[in-house]
């Protein structure tokens, strides 16, 4: 009778494997081209080029990273094209980065490119998307001996540059988003080679149809960063104070440097004769790290707050101003337009970035010193 139990248990547990699903598209890993790095760009005719890069697991091939390259109508186009070439069926699905040429991204609708990526549900949509100050192929061809395999070695450069706050960085997801939110415009990271290495050090700076319009290097982007308050981690900054620098010297002898711990942001919109104004007010907490003129913080730690904060404001301005110029918002502040004032807002909000360079943007900076180093 046991037995018979056990026959019926075992006859139930087989046949209700039988209704599981399978997996139908598996594919073994020597079937398949890992495409880890993509990059599109422009030749000298105008026409399409789209690269693919892929780690190369042989142990008989000397070279680890498959580069292939192809000329195309889109990217779904160059699909059969980079099939046609490589070893083996090529997927997205983890995908790394994204290098678009700046050729590329000056050119209207460059955007629907893009496609592709959410169409495709294999595809990692949390791949960067990557500005390339020159030529795309220059990049894709280059094989540093000192660095792991170029794909992975931009993706941690992003990473760290990002988490340094020294770039903006933007994903194929951020994208979509940002191209549909009309109280920001959206923006990337741009990367050059040197001929040594590559080099992430500037951002792009795009308007709500994606092209690109400017861009804004480290300290810039440092900036941005305080006035979004959307630093990563301790954000450091070196300022040059010219009443403390010595006349005659070729030493920056008038250099201060500080992390800015955290920023508490407070923002005031209005609306008044046609235009916006914003009333941002910055206090950010610091800590000094290097400081190379003789100065007694802790009996006057007012006047050297008072010179960073002069120095600081001078800097924003200058950046916002820039902002307003090339009719850009990346700090977002359409979308405190939109949530204080929203009558006026809904006005201009598909031309946000012609109402933003004619609004009045007033920026009050206030450090703190909480710490000011071991030497005194």
């Amino acid at each position: 009778m046991v037995d018979v139990k056990r026959a019926v248990l075992l006859l139930a547990a087989l046949s209700s494997l039988l209704v599981l699903p399978a997996c139908k598209d598996r594919m073994n890993l020597e079937d398949i081209t890992l495409v880890l790095m993509m990059g599109v760009d422009l030749d000298k005719d105008n026409r399409l080029v789209v690269y693919s890069a892929s780690p190369v697991f042989s142990k008989e091939a000397k070279v680890k990273n498959e580069v292939t390259q192809v000329n195309a109508l889109t990217l779904r186009d160059s699909r059969g094209q980079l099939d046609a070439r490589v070893s083996a069926l090529i997927t997205t699905g983890k995908l790394q980065n994204v290098l678009l040429g700046k050729k590329l991204l000056q050119q209207p609708d460059w955007v629907k490119l893009l496609d592709i990526f959410y169409r495709d549900s294999k595809t990692r949509n949390n791949a960067r998307l990557v500005a390339v100050d020159g030529s795309v192929a220059d990049i894709m061809y280059f094989a540093p001996p000192d660095k792991r395999r170029l794909p992975l070695h931009i993706a941690k450069l992003l990473d760290t540059t990002y988490k340094r706050n020294l770039v903006e960085e933007t994903t194929l997801w951020e994208m979509h988003r940002l191209l549909y939110e009309r109280g920001r415009t959206p923006d990337m990271t741009i990367i050059r080679k040197t001929e040594r290495e590559v080099v992430a050090d500037s951002s792009a700076l795009l308007n709500h149809e994606g092209r690109y319009v400017a861009s804004i290097d480290m300290n810039e982007s440092m900036m941005l960063q305080i006035v979004q308050d959307d630093k990563k981690s301790d954000l450091s900054i070196t300022l040059l104070l010219p009443e403390e620098q010595k006349k005659g010297s070729a030493i920056n002898t008038g250099a201060v440097s500080f992390y800015v711990l955290d920023v508490d942001r407070k923002v005031r919109t209005t609306y008044a004769g046609g235009k916006f104004r914003f009333d941002i007010e910055l206090g950010l907490p610091i800590r000094l790290t290097e400081r190379l003129f003789a100065f007694d913080v802790e009996k006057n730690a007012a006047g050297l707050q008072a010179q960073i904060d002069e120095q600081l404001k001078a800097k924003m301005d200058a950046l916002v101003a820039k902002f307003q110029r090339h009719r850009v918002d990346p700090i977002g502040l359409g979308l405190f337009a939109r949530a204080y004032q929203y009558r006026a807002w809904k006005k201009v909000q598909d031309n946000w970035g012609e109402a933003f360079g004619q609004a009045e943007v007033n920026l009050r900076v206030r450090t703190r010193i909480v710490d000011m180093g071991d030497v005194r």
